[in-house]
């Protein structure tokens, strides 16, 4: 009976086949055995020419004839992809028990950008019978592999024989050496003379996301960041220059999934006659060290900001306080003692806020829950007017640094009570100020009916040394920001007549004046270890 379409035989020629082939149940594992056995196979004995093996090898009836090899495997594939018959190596390589292999689809271990390329081998659509392809293995991982298809039909199986040889990985590379490198954290990559990846290290797969071997064929310049690939490729070249250099440099380099990251890497040239490659580089990832050196720059940078705001904008009180004191010795009037006084109380404020300012940088206490009413009032108590009221409409839980969050609310009530007073706002008629602080179904807003923000100053309110007051220091809204973003949260000004993701039933108690919003995740949206506002 002739071949079906699909190059295999139906479940009938199988089984009227069976005086030519058969599978022993006891000698399943090394693959098909003849029956007639006695009759010798005048093609064992003969080697093949190509890395492929012959139709004789595949019908051995020896394991022998198929050398265990953890790095190849040999099958019977039909040219819709089924697999007819699985060599000793393939259940090893693939992590599969053979039975599972029989029958099951050779393609549905393939990966899906290259099963076309696969496919068109088996089926003689292409060419090329050499095909460089990515294979699944049990771990989920990939090895690229080269596929040599048969040209013509195994007439035993009604398929193609395939040979897969794994090409991501060098036989004269130690094998002892690659032990270790499973178990390092170092990403350990090998080079050759055309800048392409001979082999990769498995910390590939948990440091920057790629399957192991799927970067082999491929230069690693084409994944540096495009500000660092000048940098990267001098190093390369000096590195091959001079055997003897092993600097150390930092870039970022490409992940997985499109994200950056900071590796540290040395590279050292191979000897020209090193069978594995021409270049090694060692690579790390620093990145959370990048962070740290970040915040630790950042925080240097306010101590700068500190003292030079120390030495200017201290000096002019200062110079009032000598010359109030000079003038009260002279004439033995009190008047410009009061002057000295205001002075003084002036530095005392700058002082305090520029030393809350050069402290930001150490982040948060360790996150507590406490209510937004309690902080509130507890700030209240001592940033808030006695011609002034407080309104907590809607409490909520919050998880964060009540101590920062409390000096956050402490600045926020002085800026109502600074700008919102009687003399700021004439046209009120009352003495009274009103303060609302509400939970909102997406955080907190803080309002009062004062005179508000004009809309020309809302993106300039939180920049350190801004202000529209001339006793005013500038640096109240600055600390607010920097403790709301230390908690991973977001802060803004927003126009009085915007809507406030409020309650309805309260909505209509916001004020109008200067508005404030604090947008937080909830505890259902992030980590319940992290900072959050639930209402």
């Amino acid at each position: 009976m002739e071949p079906y379409p699909s190059g295999r035989r139906s479940t009938p020629d199988a089984d009227a086949a069976a005086p030519s082939v058969d599978v022993d149940p006891d000698a399943a594992a090394d693959g098909p055995r003849r029956r007639d056995e006695d009759r010798p196979d005048p093609t064992a004995s003969k080697t093949p020419a190509s890395d492929a093996p012959t139709e004789a090898s595949v019908r051995a009836d020896t394991p022998s004839a198929f050398p265990s090899d953890p790095d190849r495997f040999l099958a019977a594939v039909a040219v819709d992809g089924e697999v007819l018959f699985a060599g000793p190596s393939m259940p090893s390589f693939l992590g599969e028990d053979r039975g599972t292999l029989r029958g099951g689809n050779f393609l549905e271990y393939v990966h899906p950008n290259d099963r076309t390329d696969v496919s068109d081998a088996l089926s003689a659509v292409a060419s090329e019978r050499r095909v460089t392809h990515r294979i699944r293995r049990a771990n989920g991982g990939y090895a690229r592999v080269e596929s040599v298809v048969d040209d013509d039909l195994a007439p035993e199986f009604g398929g193609r024989v395939v040979t897969v040889r794994r090409v991501d990985v060098d036989r004269t590379f130690p094998e002892r050496f690659r032990e270790f490198l499973e178990y390092g954290t170092d990403i350990v990559t090998v080079v050759d003379a055309d800048g392409r990846v001979r082999y990769e290290s498995p910390s590939v797969e948990d440091v920057l996301g790629y399957e192991q071997g799927s970067l082999v064929g491929r230069s690693p310049l084409g994944y540096v960041h495009p500000d660092d690939r000048e940098r990267v490729t001098a190093a390369f070249y000096e590195a091959l220059a001079d055997p003897e250099r092993a600097d150390a440099m930092e870039y970022r380099y490409r992940t997985a999934g499109g994200d950056w990251v900071w590796l540290e890497s040395r590279a050292r040239a191979l000897p020209d006659d090193a069978a594995v490659g021409r270049l090694v580089i060692n690579s790390r990832d620093v990145s959370e060290r990048k962070r740290r050196e970040r915040r630790l720059a950042d925080r240097n940078e306010r101590l700068d900001r500190f003292a030079s705001i120390v030495s200017h904008d201290l000096r002019n009180p200062l110079s009032v306080i000598r010359g109030s004191m000079e003038m009260a010795r002279l004439k033995e009037d009190t008047e410009p003692l009061e002057r000295g006084e205001r002075a003084t109380d002036r530095i005392e404020q700058l002082i305090s806020e520029l030393l809350t300012l050069a402290r930001q940088g150490t982040g948060i206490d360790e996150p507590t829950e406490f209510s937004l009413e309690g902080v509130a009032r507890d700030a209240w108590g001592t940033a808030g007017s006695e011609t002034a009221a407080l309104v907590v409409p809607v409490d909520a839980r919050i998880r964060g640094d009540r101590g920062r969050l409390r000096q956050a609310f402490e600045n926020l009530f002085r800026n109502s009570v600074e700008h919102g007073s009687t003399e700021s706002r004439p046209e009120s008629g009352t003495d009274a100020l009103t303060v609302v602080v509400s939970a909102t179904d997406r955080g907190i807003v803080v309002a009062d009916d004062g005179p508000g923000i004009p809309s020309e100053h809302r993106s300039d309110v939180f920049e350190s040394g801004f202000t529209t007051r001339a006793d005013g220091t500038g640096y109240g809204l600055d600390i607010v920001r920097e403790i709301v973003v230390a908690h991973g949260w977001e802060i803004a000004v927003v126009d009085p007549e915007s809507a406030i993701e409020a309650d309805p039933e309260v909505a209509d108690r916001i004020p109008s004046g200067a508005r404030f919003v604090v947008r937080a995740p909830t505890p259902r949206t992030v980590d319940a270890a992290e900072p959050w506002i639930e209402r």
